[in-house]
């Protein structure tokens, strides 16, 4: 009883909680009970799998998000996209990390942010950018006299907030130049400044100028991926669950942050909207219903 006791603890706290925030090659394959050595598989594969389900357990959940996802479902589909995009990927990274070299700060000789850490950070700015203008960015203000003049916007204050406090806990759970248990404030506030620089300092537009036209590529590519992967979870063997909020873009990151307020009345209202869609008694002509779909994915 007392191995079976510790088993769970030590699997999530040496892997989940430490291993999955050191090896940061696709934080895709970082999810809880995901291994991130494995890469996908064939259509054959998926069949194969599901077939297997079907026999043996046709009542499973089929869960694509969790209480205790590290980011979600739509923030692992954006960052599925990577994984087919390398060479493009590659190329934006190193000049990222051109763009952005005089945020970091020096410890004893060394990079803070280490390039890992660094390079976590663009992976998770990727997959939670909102895909609302007005929800990522607003006016530069006049404090910042001395910003590219080319890039009129930076990050939203909600979204630093929530980017710093992650990267805050990645590099504490991470273990490696900081923790909980064993603080390093130095290397702690060099990554709070990091973030801050890199998305609202007078440096932040190079940066961003240079981000944004590539997040909008994942971005788009992300949600095909995300309508497959519900369609998918729909109809193979199994039971769909449908986690709270994921009615629409789940775009969070590790808690806490994957446990702020759902609000329950927008979907509502946005529910209603549809209601004309989806019925099939419905009057509207079919060129509308067409025209109702087009404009739900120019404006997703």
């Amino acid at each position: 009883m007392k191995f079976q006791q510790y088993t769970g603890p030590v699997q999530a706290k040496g892997v989940e909680d430490t291993a999955f925030y050191r090896y940061n090659l696709l934080l895709s394959l970082n999810e809880v009970g995901g291994d991130p050595l494995h890469f996908g598989g064939t259509p054959r594969q998926f069949h194969e799998a599901n077939a297997r389900r079907r026999d043996a357990w046709p009542g499973a959940m089929l869960a694509t998000a969790t209480h205790d996802h590290k980011r979600g479902e739509d923030a692992l589909a954006r960052l599925n996209v990577l994984s087919g995009l390398a060479a493009e990927w590659n190329d934006q990274v190193l000049n990222w990390i051109d763009l952005n070299a005089a945020h970091r700060a020096d410890i004893d000789g060394e990079p803070a942010p280490d390039p890992n850490d660094e390079y976590l950070f663009y992976q998770a700015l990727l997959g939670v950018w909102p895909t609302q203008a007005s929800q990522a960015l607003v006016e530069r203000g006049d404090d910042q006299p001395d910003a590219d003049p080319a890039f009129a916007h930076v990050a939203a204050p909600e979204l630093v907030a929530r980017v710093r406090g992650y990267m805050t806990k990645a590099i504490k759970e991470a273990k490696v130049h900081t923790s909980w248990i064993n603080p390093n404030e130095a290397y702690d506030r060099a990554m709070e400044q990091f973030v801050e620089k890199t998305l609202t300092g007078p440096g932040a537009g190079p940066f961003l100028a240079a981000f944004l036209p590539f997040q909008q590529i994942v971005a788009r590519l992300g949600m095909l991926n995300s309508l497959a992967q519900v369609v998918l979870k729909a109809v193979s063997p199994g039971v769909p669950d449908f986690y709270q909020g994921t009615e629409l873009w789940d775009l969070s990151l590790v808690d806490p942050d994957n446990r702020r307020p759902v609000d329950y009345a927008r979907r509502e209202r946005m529910l209603a909207a549809l209601e004309p869609l989806l019925d099939p008694e419905s009057s509207l002509a079919p060129d509308r219903r067409l025209a109702m779909v087009r404009e739900m994915l120019d404006h997703w």
